[in-house]
């Protein structure tokens, strides 16, 4: 009796046939599910508000904060790895997050806040493998005017750690936030150059 059940379609119609529409629509939740999966990441989609005047990239100063407790080593790391970005592209005469090298002259200020993370550590990826999951961080930047203050540009940068569940750390994650953002403020000073 089990086996029979087993092999007999659940769903059946008054002529033993599978229900009208069922196909279809599991043929549709299976579309569905394949379209969701295979979505491009939106992070990092910028959101402009140009003060309309030319701002100065002479000098960049980079600031974290986090809207999450207990961040601190993640702050400091996201900094250092958007500095160390910003100063590896030679692009910047300084680059900066200690707020006594700002002295006089014109520039921007880069301020990320970290508003979300799903932490993997080292020793997780060890003991659990594939079950740590992939690390991820969402960092809010705001790119502002040093000198007024004034907004320039806000986006949402998402690092993401490995190509699968089985690569990657929070480091990875951070790394990954910290090039998107060095990558929107090569982009911007390249549109302010024109």
């Amino acid at each position: 009796m089990l086996e029979r059940m087993w092999n007999e379609p659940q769903i059946i119609g008054r002529h033993g046939k599978v229900a009208p529409g069922v196909t279809t629509t599991l043929a549709l939740f299976v579309l569905l599910a394949i379209a969701g999966c295979a979505a491009p990441d939106r992070g990092g989609v910028a959101s402009p508000v140009m003060t309309g005047q030319p701002v100065a990239f002479d000098l960049i100063f980079v600031t974290t904060s986090s809207s999450v407790a207990d961040l601190e080593a993640e702050k400091q790391s996201l900094g250092d790895a958007i500095i160390s970005g910003l100063n590896d592209s030679k692009m910047f005469a300084r680059v900066t997050g200690n707020p006594a090298d700002i002295g006089a002259g014109n520039g921007i200020k880069i301020s990320g806040e970290i508003k979300g993370i799903k932490k993997v550590s080292p020793r997780a990826r060890e003991w659990t493998g594939a079950l740590a999951g992939r690390a991820r961080m969402l960092v809010r930047v705001t790119i502002s005017d040093l000198a007024s203050g004034n907004p320039i540009e806000q986006f949402d940068a998402v690092g993401q750690s490995g190509k699968s569940a089985f690569a990657g750390t929070t480091e990875e994650a951070i790394q990954r936030a910290a090039e998107q953002i060095v990558a929107a403020v090569r982009k911007l000073n390249a549109q302010m150059a024109q």
